[in-house]
């Protein structure tokens, strides 16, 4: 078929021409492909045996006849691309499996072979991982960033069962990357944003840093090519400029490292160019040479070693109060491990040194593909651990999957849980939990159970109780309070950053949500029954049952549901009730209203446009979306935009006090604009016990109308406050908002 890419996509840089379909993987290459294969072979052989590498080559052979006739912007056959890609894994030493998904990564969407046939010549797994990075059709979508998430959301889900699918996928963008020159500005500035939204957090949460490392440069290089330029000029200066001072420093701890720690290795570290520029752009600072900290690193062989290096530095230099972290004791995530401290040196320059094992080294730059790489450093337990980590992610991963109702919302958890971690708190175990900043202990409590963040209703930070929005501060120890009463509310979406919070509390108000629809469905069919003299409990589930049936659906709730989002008429559907049970149905009488409570449930709305409150007439009106939507009888947006027949009875309950429930209301005061007239009233507020939601202010500069939104405990309380506020010097008039408040604004009073 013909290829799929869009000639501006990220992923196929290149762009495609016809190609002649062939679907014979045993037909060898042409002499310069090859050539091509030379060196990617090369490398292979070297750590995989000899089956092995042969797969590799015949993956290669199919990837060369698929893309034949192709060529990449650059001028380059396209063959290159997946060749690249490969290399780039296969420095990572990773297996045939991956490689063979490497080389053929674009055949699917490019060329006319399918899963099946890859499959078929090559096993599950090399499909498996082929289509997790295969991304979906742009025609199935409004727009680009529409398919880029839910192609997003794709590759994150078929890694949950082989996470070598996002391995393949970061190579293939750093390659990318890499090419990228030859795309056009615009081009170059949407997969640079891209590229850092979504694909570098994706390589730090794997520990993947040396990839990391370069596609930010080069992302950083295409988003802002001056801006680079001048930031890699100034610290090319600066370098140039304190090359001698660099050299004694290195070479004195370097000596020092000798005569205790043969063996050790001391060497300056790269500076991260884009950190740097992030680093600027969040706190406002110029690059400053006198206030830049170095970077040295220290390889010793054995973690004893690491600590006396840290004695031997310490001895040389002083080390800066507050600076010193021991991640050896306390790992972070996929096993990184390092003692980092700073010290300043004679002339007060800053110097961070991170000290590690070359264990620990070959971790921090590879991550979870470190027990490839350097498989002769790594042990039984290291890897266990290492595998602990990935699986728990895994996991989390699987677990935003399916609370997340569409890929947009499923993109959006993501982004919170791809993190660069920053805050580390300890539980009252000693077990160290890792947060980005600015997250809160309502996080804290999600991330030791789900079950905990539910029911949690405050915390102790290092033995002192602070509520569930207090931030978590760098190395605290948090206990969490919890309450079996206790449950979730809407608010807390907005107190908490990381993925596994969101994703747990959004995913628990939908089940509410729906659990309350149900049962607004069950009690409107139960008041119709009632009205014709019947109920649920006297029809009997057999009835109900078959009434299910007819509507093919699976249960009584599903029939609730579609009650509640009017899908079916609760009037109609107890008629037929009746029917079934042989009943005569006598009409529809005034039957008992339909008994509501306070804002006990979300999908019971007390609406706006009249604020009805407890003890006065009520009526409602039922809405697909938010449920019953419950108005004054008087109310003239329900009686002018509903028709009577859809308009329901109902009642307060009798229990409606219980909880102490607190009713949004609103009243408009007009008087004359003199001073403190508004600290009059607000201090008769706080007197009275009723909280300001809001206050809106118009009128000219003699008379001021102002509109406030009050709670309150039911009418009496209302019209007590109004009473009162009358009674305030400059008050002219006050009334209770009959209509929505915007259409109230342009109305005058009845005076």
């Amino acid at each position: 078929m013909p290829p799929l890419s869009d000639p501006d996509d990220a992923e196929a840089v290149s762009e495609q021409e016809d190609t002649a379909s062939v679907r014979n993987a045993s037909v060898p290459g042409t002499p310069d492909d090859f050539f091509l294969a030379a060196d990617l072979m090369n490398m292979v052989e070297r750590y995989l045996p000899e089956s092995d590498a042969r797969r590799v080559h015949e993956a290669y052979n199919l990837a060369s006849l698929a893309h034949k006739h192709v060529v990449r912007k650059s001028g380059e056959p396209y063959i290159t691309h997946p060749l690249e890609v490969a290399r780039i894994l296969a420095d990572l030493h990773m297996d045939a499996e991956t490689l063979g998904a490497a080389l053929l990564h674009d055949v699917i969407e490019d060329t006319d072979y399918t899963r099946e046939d890859i499959e078929s010549l090559f096993g599950l797994a090399v499909g498996h991982l082929v289509d997790g990075v295969t991304k979906l059709e742009a025609v199935r979508f409004s727009d680009k960033q529409e398919a880029t998430i839910a192609s997003f959301q794709k590759m994150m889900q078929a890694m949950t069962d082989d996470f070598r699918v996002v391995l393949i996928k970061l190579a293939d963008r750093l390659h990318n990357l890499r090419t990228l020159g030859f795309k056009n500005p615009v081009s170059q500035r949407r997969i640079a944003r891209e590229t850092i939204s979504m694909y570098i957090p994706l390589a730090s949460r794997m520990g993947l840093n040396k990839l990391r490392r370069e596609m930010q440069l080069l992302a950083f290089q295409h988003l802002y090519p001056w801006r680079s330029q001048i930031l890699q000029k100034s610290l090319d200066r600066y370098f140039e400029l304190n090359d001698d001072f660099l050299q004694t420093l290195v070479g004195n701890v370097t000596n020092s490292m000798t005569d205790s720690i043969p063996g050790s290795m001391v060497f300056l570290w790269k500076k991260n160019l884009y950190r740097i520029y992030e680093r600027i752009r969040r706190y406002g600072r110029r690059f400053d040479c006198n206030r830049e900290v170095l970077n040295v690193r220290v390889v010793v062989k054995t973690v004893d070693e690491c600590y006396r290096a840290l004695g031997i530095l310490h001895s040389l230099y002083p080390p800066k109060i507050g600076s010193f972290y021991d991640f050896i004791a306390s790992p972070k995530t996929y096993g990184f491990q390092a003692l980092q401290t700073v010290v300043l040196t004679s002339s007060k320059q800053a110097v961070r040194f991170q000290i590690q094992t070359r264990y620990m080294y070959e971790v921090e730059q590879y991550g979870i593909a470190a027990q490839w790489r350097s498989p002769d450093l790594y042990s039984e337990r290291k890897r266990s651990v290492t595998q602990e980590a990935l699986e728990a992610w895994q996991e989390q991963v699987r677990e935003l999957g399916t609370h997340a109702s569409n890929a947009s919302e499923f993109y959006s958890d993501m982004q919170a849980d791809l993190f660069l971690t920053e805050i580390y708190a300890f539980t009252p175990r000693g077990e160290v939990k890792e947060f980005p900043r600015g997250a809160t202990v309502l996080d804290y409590a999600y991330a030791i159970h789900t079950d905990v963040g539910e029911h949690c209703v405050a915390a102790r930070i290092d033995g002192e109780e602070v509520p569930l929005r207090t931030r978590i501060p760098n190395g605290a120890t948090i206990e969490i309070i919890t309450d079996p009463s206790a449950m979730p509310q809407p608010a807390w979406l907005n107190m908490v950053v990381t993925a596994r919070a969101r994703s747990n509390i959004r995913n628990w108000l939908r089940q509410q949500r729906q659990s309350e629809r149900v049962e607004l469905g069950r009690q409107l069919l139960n008041q119709s029954l009632r009205n014709r003299g019947s109920s649920l409990e006297q029809i009997g589930n057999d009835r109900l049952a078959a009434l299910v049936r007819q509507f093919k659906l699976r249960n009584p709730d599903e029939l609730f549901l579609a009650i509640a989002q009017r899908e079916h008429c609760h009037k109609l559907l107890a008629q037929r009730l009746l029917g079934l049970a042989g009943q005569e149905d006598a009409g529809e009488s005034a039957g008992a209203p339909l008994l509501v409570k306070g804002a006990s449930g979300m999908m019971v709305h007390f609406n706006h446009c009249c604020y009805p409150l407890p003890t006065e007439p009520i009526l409602a009106r039922l809405d697909p979306g938010s449920g019953l939507e419950v108005h004054r009888d008087s109310c003239p947006v329900l009686l002018s935009g509903t028709s009577p027949a859809s308009i329901l009875s109902v009642a307060w309950a009798d229990d409606w006090m219980a909880g102490g429930q607190a009713f949004l209301a609103g009243i408009r005061t007009r008087a004359y604009n003199v001073v403190g007239v508004l600290h009059h009233i607000t201090e008769l507020m706080h007197e009275l016990k009723v909280n300001i939601e809001s206050i809106h202010t118009s009128g000219d500069q003699n008379i001021k109308d102002t509109e406030w939104e009050l709670w309150v405990r039911d009418l009496a309380h209302l019209q007590e406050t109004m009473r009162q506020v009358e009674h305030v010097p400059s008050i002219i008039h006050v009334q209770r908002i009959q209509e929505t408040p915007v259409s109230l604004v342009t109305e005058p009073f009845d005076d």
